[in-house]
């Protein structure tokens, strides 16, 4: 099944696929609540396009883009310093997400969006892929952690309640990957990196042979994951 790529290309390979979904996830959102020149915005996925952003805001605004993947101790709020807060996180306790809201301006809003892996459902595929399509991605969900917060907007809508934000708007949506795209490519390269524990978990090196040609195969369109969004903004009293 590998070709030499080199395991830290293959890694940057993954994220990058994972950020496109992203990317335009969060795109989506900053369209719908009509960001302003002038604005302030704070990026904590590092997954916005900082360009369509900065055309956003304009020159009197300002993005502010922190990693806090590794936890709070990366940024602190400013309380009511930004006009929009971006976050990939889905929280699952009020003092998750209470930062995030206490940094908004009046009036401001709060994006959050991530995607939710579920179980596959093919399309279109090559004869005899589709089983195999089926028992490795189940086989990968089995092997990697679950995404963490809960997995559906309405879950989040409730938290975000209890904190007092208005005027929320929550999305679920599902999105199909042709092979070769985004979302098969992720899956690719994660079944590359958990080959070892695939094939403990009874997935024959042939399977994952014909896995791995699917995922790059155009011909095969799957529905891989559910999209979780929700834009809500701060009261403006």
């Amino acid at each position: 099944m590998t070709d030499g790529t080199d395991t830290s290309s293959a890694a940057q390979q993954l994220r990058t696929a994972a950020r496109t979904t992203l990317t335009r996830l969060l795109t989506d959102q900053l369209d719908r609540v009509g960001v302003r020149p002038g604005q302030r915005v704070l990026d904590l996925t590092g997954a916005a396009d900082r360009e369509h952003l900065s055309r956003l805001v304009g020159p009197s605004g300002h993005v502010f883009a922190i990693d806090a993947s590794h936890g709070a101790a990366h940024w602190s709020a400013d309380p009511g310093g930004y006009d929009v807060v971006l976050s990939d996180r889905q929280p699952d306790q009020l003092d998750a997400l209470a930062p995030m809201t206490a940094s908004l301006r009046p009036g401001g809003w709060l994006i959050l969006a991530g995607t939710v892996p579920v179980p596959p459902v093919v399309y279109t595929a090559v004869p005899g892929a589709t089983s195999v399509i089926d028992r490795v991605i189940r086989a990968i969900h089995a092997l990697t952690p679950a995404p963490a917060g809960p997995c559906s907007a309405e879950d989040t809508t409730g938290l975000l309640i209890a904190l007092g934000v208005d005027h929320v708007c929550a999305t679920t949506l599902t999105e199909t990957s042709r092979g070769g795209g985004p979302g098969c490519t992720r899956y690719r390269h994660k079944a590359r990196h958990l080959q070892d524990q695939l094939t403990a978990a009874g997935l024959s090196t042939a399977e994952l042979d014909q896995f791995d040609r699917a995922m790059r195969d155009p011909s095969v369109v799957l529905n891989l994951n559910r999209c979780v969004t929700v834009h809500a903004q701060m009261s403006a009293v």
